[in-house]
């Protein structure tokens, strides 16, 4: 079905000069650049799902007539409209077929001086059966009967939600939210954990809000990774106490965890040199005091302080504070309502967030500082610099969200940068962020990589080499494998759970390590 739609001249002159949201490499058809091997001009690949509706709309600039073929199949354009300028929404969706390698061309554009831009759109998710993706239910349930049992022996909770060929096949919540008294002793009735629960993502915000944003940024041509961060923050500059040249480091060292920092640094603490509670002061103490440990370069060591300057990043090019960016450009397009810093201060209470440690961030009584949480800690960030020195809002952690919210923000990955009609970057942008790092091919940028075993205890034993995704501190994992168009989000929270001998006792259990939850998960359908 075609239906035209009329345009104003100036209105459509102004739109069709604007960057397209659509899914293909180059939505412009004639190609500018024309190959004498005429068979290959004014083609494209885009993914679709066959049982989903797909409207294409095309913006036409004097076209009279031409061919559209979807997968081969051809659609005749003869719009018989005397007007210059004027759209055409193109139902495709009976031709379509499941994966990326659908074929978009427009052939015999007449006459040869008419443009034609064409929007398509991103998949969006739908509900579906494991079956109808290939996944045994039989084998399914062994995950859900691991983690119920776990959770009769003393697990706290989990939200897990698997996406497979763009349909939520499994959504449930298991245990509680919380257990705890304020004063370290069980509740008389336990605050059961539901799929809306919001959990604090610890590092996966590094991902899901960090990378995300510069993602986007980098899309809008506002940055480039190669240069130094000093070109962005002017305040980044000098050298430290060991000589190491702050000027020297480019934004892409601190994101790939080659900048030379040590992997935490306790600002909330008066000992440990600059003493810092709130963000400005933090800010200070990274441009100006806080030493690196080694000189920039080499494999990656893991640190938060990297990404902490990559928040601050952010809030640089944009000038807006990084909570602000991430909603606006990121969740709030997609829909997401239950994606945000700062839960209590933005609408929600302490029962819509699952718990974290017992005894504030005392672990147990072994830990003490001025300030110190001492009462169960829930809808507030655990991380304890995210929380004490940079008010809750911080480029490594910080972030909370659903299971619900994050299927969403990991489809936009597997779609390669958008979803439905919002694009928040090109497959050009999320290649150079996820491609593997020379020295350690477990890291992208920012992003953990199935590369090897070295991470078989985060992605399991089968996925694939595209595998991508993260882990948080508090008992949160994502797994985006682009070859199984598959996505595991599972969120707990593990540490919601007694600290004795040095150790929270929810660590042993499967469901907390992720990779035995994972491999089930992958066997679902590979042994089906």
């Amino acid at each position: 079905m075609i239906r035209l739609i009329s345009v104003a001249l100036l209105l459509f002159t102004a739109v069709l000069a604007e960057l397209t949201i659509s899914q293909l490499t180059d939505p412009n058809f004639p190609d500018k650049i024309q190959s004498d091997r005429y068979l290959t001009n004014n083609k494209r690949l885009f993914k679709a799902y066959k049982d989903r509706l797909m409207i294409v709309l095309l913006k036409c600039q004097g076209l009279i007539s031409a061919n559209l073929y979807i997968n081969g199949h051809m659609i005749p354009l003869n719009p018989n409209k005397p007007d210059q300028n004027f759209n055409m929404e193109v139902n495709i969706t009976e031709y379509l077929k499941d994966g990326n390698d659908n074929t978009f061309s427009i052939q015999n554009i007449q006459p040869s001086t008419a443009k034609i831009q064409a929007n398509v759109p991103y998949p969006t998710l739908v509900h579906g059966k494991p079956e109808e993706v290939g996944i045994s239910p039989k084998l399914l349930k062994v995950v859900e009967d691991l983690i119920t049992s776990e959770v009769k022996q003393g697990f706290p909770g989990a939200a897990l939600i698997i996406i497979k060929n763009g349909k939520i096949v499994k959504q449930d919540a298991y245990g509680y939210a919380r257990k705890y008294t304020d004063t370290g002793k069980p509740m008389d009735k336990f605050q059961d954990l539901k799929n809306d629960t919001l959990f604090d993502m610890a590092s996966n915000t590094k991902m899901f809000s960090a990378i995300f944003s510069l993602m986007n940024l980098r899309y809008k041509e506002k940055l480039d990774y190669t240069r130094t961060l000093h070109s962005y923050i002017k305040d980044y500059k000098g050298k430290d106490s060991k000589g190491h040249d702050r000027e020297k480091i480019d934004v892409i060292d601190v994101l790939t965890h080659i900048a030379g920092y040590q992997s935490t640094y306790s600002f909330y603490v008066k000992s440990v040199g600059c003493y810092s509670r709130d963000k400005h002061t933090t800010a200070k103490c990274i441009y100006e005091n806080v030493d690196l440990v080694r000189a920039k370069g080499g494999a990656p060591v893991y640190s938060d302080i990297d990404y902490i300057l990559a928040g601050l990043l952010v809030e640089n090019i944009a000038s807006m504070n990084l909570s602000e960016y991430a909603r606006e450009n990121i969740y709030k397009p997609l829909g997401l309502k239950r994606t945000t810093y700062s839960p209590l201060k933005h609408g929600f209470v302490k029962t819509d967030a699952a718990a974290t440690e017992i005894l504030g961030n005392t672990r147990n009584g072994t830990i003490t500082f001025p300030d110190v949480r001492k009462i169960v800690i829930q809808g507030e960030v655990h991380d304890e610099v995210s929380y004490y020195s940079m008010n809750e809002t911080s480029g490594h952690a910080g972030l909370f969200s659903t299971t619900g919210d994050m299927a969403v923000l990991t489809q936009v990955l597997l779609n390669k940068g958008g979803y439905g009609d919002i694009k928040l970057w090109d497959k050009e942008t999320q290649d150079l962020f996820v491609k593997p790092y020379d020295l350690d091919l477990t890291y992208g940028i920012g992003w953990r990589r199935q590369a090897n075993e070295d991470c078989t205890w985060h992605f399991g034993a089968y996925a694939s080499n595209e595998a991508i995704g993260h882990t948080g501190w508090t008992g949160t994992v994502t797994v985006i494998d682009p070859k199984y168009d598959l996505s595991i989000i599972l969120l707990t929270n593990m540490r919601h759970s007694l600290f004795i001998n040095g150790r929270f006792i929810a660590d042993v259990f499967e469901t907390g390590i992720y990779g035995s939850i994972i491999n089930l998960i992958y066997e679902s359908f590979l042994n089906a």
